[in-house]
């Protein structure tokens, strides 16, 4: 994997939104019962320059090829929703579920959302 990737992880983990400290700390409290890591590199394709492609996905539950994802304001512009639903289909092309919560799902109703994430 390429250093930048690694660079950009280790800066996406540093600088989490609040949204994903809070679901971070409840994966590690033990309230969600997979195994996940933050801002993980996924591999999806090798480009036509025959360069990989990575996809960092917010949380990556390996066991069962789980990725969570969060949205907030962003998230509801036509260019990144677009960018999403292409990443989206890349990665289930790959055999990957995503789920996607809102910020202010975590924020509001945090347990629906493990509920969620646990079954």
């Amino acid at each position: 994997m390429e250093d930048i990737i690694k660079i950009a992880c280790r800066n996406l983990r540093k600088n989490s939104t609040a949204a994903e400290k809070e679901l971070w700390s409840m994966i590690r409290a033990w309230k969600i019962w997979k195994k996940f890591y933050r801002q993980k590199p996924i591999f999806v394709l090798k480009e036509n320059s025959w360069l990989d492609r990575y996809i960092i996905a917010d949380f990556y539950s390996p066991e069962n090829k789980l990725i969570i994802e969060l949205d907030w304001e962003i998230h509801s512009n036509k260019e990144i929703y677009l960018l999403d639903r292409e990443k989206e289909k890349l990665l289930k092309n790959r055999g990957y579920q995503i789920m996607r919560f809102k910020n202010d799902e975590v924020f509001e109703d945090i347990d629906n959302v493990i509920k969620r994430i646990n079954h």
